[in-house]
């Protein structure tokens, strides 16, 4: 039987979710007040994942992503193989780059700009925000 890649990616993602749901509670419990909601629920996560070292680690954050990254990377593989389409527009794409090399960089450095600016207002809020609170 052939898993079909619909399924593939709707199994990826559930073995994913887990980890995600961890990182998202990391962010989340640092969003002030840290004593109301959702940073409050968020807390509950990340102390739950502490006490279960065994099945939080091991298990959700290890185990299922790796299995996500082997299953995707052989569902992956297999349409390579078996899509002559995607492997003709993949090459073509890939040999644009250089002409559209401009355009690129801008966006990958807008891209990395947006990510960096979400992290800053991030610890913004987390440093400065508790310091107010104490005034």
């Amino acid at each position: 039987m052939s898993l079909t890649n619909d399924v593939v990616a709707a199994s990826t993602l559930a073995l994913v979710c887990p980890s995600a749901l961890f990182v998202l509670a990391l962010f989340l419990r640092q969003v002030p007040p840290p004593g109301r909601e959702p940073a409050r629920t968020a807390d509950r996560i990340v102390r739950w994942y502490a006490a279960h070292p065994g099945l939080a680690l091991w298990v959700l954050m290890l185990l299922l992503p790796i299995s996500a990254v082997i299953l995707g990377s052989v569902a992956l593989m297999r349409t390579w193989a078996n899509n002559a389409e995607l492997r003709y527009y993949a090459w073509r794409a890939l040999t644009e780059i250089p002409e559209h090399w401009p355009a690129l960089s801008v966006g990958v450095v807008t891209a990395l700009a947006a990510g960096l600016l979400m992290l800053v207002t991030a610890h913004l809020f987390r440093t400065s925000l508790p310091a107010a609170r104490s005034n």
